[in-house]
């Protein structure tokens, strides 16, 4: 890979990079023999890819600008089906218990393993509430939200937030996605309340509690 797709890629989020510093993964040692045994497979048109040995095994993903999500659903599902093909021609698979769901590095993805989530801007949100009450006001509506260096932090220029589903296990892939559809549109409900001059508290409603913590 020439140093100029790599910045492209990874200036778009497409490529992940050596896991560093005290966190977490870099302790258990995530980042041992760094880059051997990984890398990405990467569609010309930029919108699907293969993660291979980041965190999990594998990670398959589908993306895309605009609000087209089950354009964006579909091409993940037809990829992760063609995939599954691949491998159990191999005589593999993926990894599954019929109790557990599929398998991961990081046990909050057990069950579907899929995580659905959509960049939105919430300027007047986040300067109304700490990046803390923000994480607790979107797991109200059942999603998590990641700042702009990822989870635990502030948001990103112009207030951009990272909206996905806070659950894997015990929902169809369908469901899941949805309920990030439903997060996202009540999320920017509230923004645009903000918007119109309505004052935290009638825009949080009975949410309005989490200003206290």
């Amino acid at each position: 890979m020439t140093p100029e797709l790599t910045k492209e890629l990874r200036g778009n989020g497409n490529l992940f990079q050596e896991p560093t510093g005290p966190a977490l993964l870099a302790a258990a040692g995530a980042g041992r023999d760094w880059p051997d045994n990984r890398g990405i497979f990467c569609a010309d048109n930029r919108k699907f890819f293969v993660w291979v040995n980041e965190e999990d095994h594998m990670r398959i993903i589908s993306m895309d600008k605009g609000g087209d999500i089950v354009d964006i659903f579909d091409r993940w599902s037809r990829g992760v089906e063609k995939v599954r093909g691949i491998l159990e021609s191999q005589g593999s698979g993926y990894q599954f218990d019929d109790h557990f769901g599929y398998i991961h590095t990081c046990p909050s993805n057990l069950g579907t393993g899929l995580r659905a989530s959509s960049m939105i801007f919430l300027p007047k949100l986040s300067d109304a509430l700490t990046p803390h009450q923000l994480e607790d006001f979107a797991k109200r509506y059942g999603v998590q939200a990641r700042g702009g260096s990822g989870e635990h932090t502030p948001a990103g220029p112009g207030g951009k937030w990272d909206i996905s589903n806070y659950q894997r296990i015990g929902f169809t892939e369908v469901e899941l996605v949805q309920k990030m559809i439903d997060g996202v549109e009540n999320l920017i409900a509230v923004e645009q309340q903000l918007e119109r001059g309505v004052d935290i508290k009638t825009a949080m409603g009975k949410n309005a509690d989490i200003l206290s913590h």
